[in-house]
């Protein structure tokens, strides 16, 4: 049954809205599952801040377009739905692989983040890429450990001349009085 141009228009809307604040995608196959798996999926999605959904490709592939991601025509043919990632891409993509181990009808096809599209081969290496609250941490950590060695070496002066002037004072006989005893 062929669906008309409004709604094809409302179905793309909902694409466009479903993308807003996706920070990524993994592309699936799901043919042959029934409801059961498809609610499996969803309910391993949902706490990661995910979404699983059931795509028209033609009109998927134009929201990507259109929302700034890149829209892989070899990924998104046949029977496709995609695991959405609202924050971490990473996260999902490993909930993801293990529901593909127990549900043998699932098969991953890929990874879009934004422009760049990764393999089913790649996966594995998606699933290690740290959160974004990670990769900032570590950027900060990096720009902060040269000031801080730049820090040690200005004060490691100024360190070793209060340690003598210390122990010149710690000295119990000052210098005037050494001086009038050895005269004497």
């Amino acid at each position: 049954m062929a669906i008309t141009k409004a709604q094809k228009d409302t179905i793309l809307e909902g694409y466009m809205e479903t993308l807003k604040g996706a920070q990524g995608m993994i592309v699936t196959q799901y043919r042959g599952m029934g409801m059961k798996s498809l609610n499996a999926i969803r309910g391993v999605v949902r706490p990661i801040k995910g979404q699983y959904t059931v795509t028209k490709n033609t009109l998927f592939k134009i929201a990507l377009r259109e929302s700034g991601f890149a829209a892989p025509d070899d990924m998104l043919t046949g029977p496709t739905a995609v695991a959405i990632a609202y924050q971490d891409l990473a996260a999902l993509t490993k909930a993801m692989m293990q529901r593909a181990k127990e549900d043998e009808l699932l098969i991953l096809r890929g990874v879009i983040m934004g422009l760049n599209v990764f393999g089913a081969d790649q996966l594995e290496a998606v699933s290690t890429m740290p959160t974004l609250a990670e990769a900032r941490a570590g950027l900060i950590g990096t720009l902060q450990q040269p000031a801080s060695k730049f820090v040690g070496l200005i004060v490691q002066p100024a360190q070793g001349l209060a340690a003598i002037l210390k122990a010149y004072t710690d000295d119990k006989t000052p210098p005037a009085e050494t001086e009038s005893a050895e005269a004497a």
